[in-house]
C-alpha cells in the first residue's frame, strides 16, 4: 500500500510540474517572447516544418497536460469520478487539436498570434514535394530535350 501511495505520489508531482512547464511555455509563445522555449533546442527532429508545428501546437498541449493532471489528481485524491473522467476525456480531445494544430495551423484561435500566418506540416510537405518533382521534371526536360527526336539532316538517325 505503502508503494502504491509513493508511486503516485511521484506520477502525479511529475504531471503537476509538467502542466506548469507547459502552461508557463504556451504563455511565452502566445506573447511572443525571446525566452519561449524552443523545439529544436531538444533536438527533436532535424525538419524545421515539424519543429516549428510542434512550436505552434503549445497551447493545445499545455490545455491536454493540464486536464490529464486535474483528472489524475481528482481519481487519486477524490471521489468525484464523472468529473475526473470528464477532464480525462477533454484532453483527449485537446489531444487531437494539438495534432490538427501542427499538421494543418487550424483552428486559428489556439494558434499563438506571431505563428497564424504559418501554413501547416502537411502543407509544407506536400509543396515541398511538388517542387521536388516539378524540379526534376524540369532538370529532365533540359538535360535531354531531344531524346526520341529525330535529326533531320543526318540521315535520319534518332538520338
Amino acid at each position: 500500500m505503502v508503494a502504491t501511495v509513493s508511486f503516485v505520489t511521484v506520477v502525479l508531482f511529475f504531471m503537476v510540474a509538467t502542466s506548469a512547464f507547459s502552461v508557463y511555455a504556451a504563455r511565452l509563445h502566445w506573447i511572443g517572447s525571446s525566452r519561449a522555449p524552443r523545439v529544436a533546442a531538444f533536438r527533436y527532429s532535424s525538419d524545421p516544418s515539424a519543429v516549428r508545428g510542434h512550436e505552434r501546437g503549445i497551447v493545445p498541449l499545455a490545455g491536454w497536460t493540464t486536464c490529464m493532471t486535474l483528472g489524475l489528481l481528482l481519481t487519486a485524491l477524490t471521489h468525484l469520478g464523472r468529473v475526473a473522467m470528464g477532464f480525462i476525456f477533454g484532453s483527449f480531445l485537446l489531444l487531437a487539436m494539438y495534432f490538427t494544430v501542427v499538421w494543418f495551423n487550424w483552428p486559428k484561435s489556439i494558434v499563438p498570434p506571431g505563428r497564424r500566418s504559418e501554413t501547416g506540416s502537411v502543407i509544407e510537405r506536400v509543396r515541398w514535394r511538388r517542387d521536388i518533382q516539378i524540379g526534376l521534371k524540369e532538370a529532365a526536360e533540359r538535360d535531354a530535350p531531344s531524346i526520341g527526336k529525330v535529326i533531320h539532316g543526318h540521315g535520319g538517325e534518332v538520338t
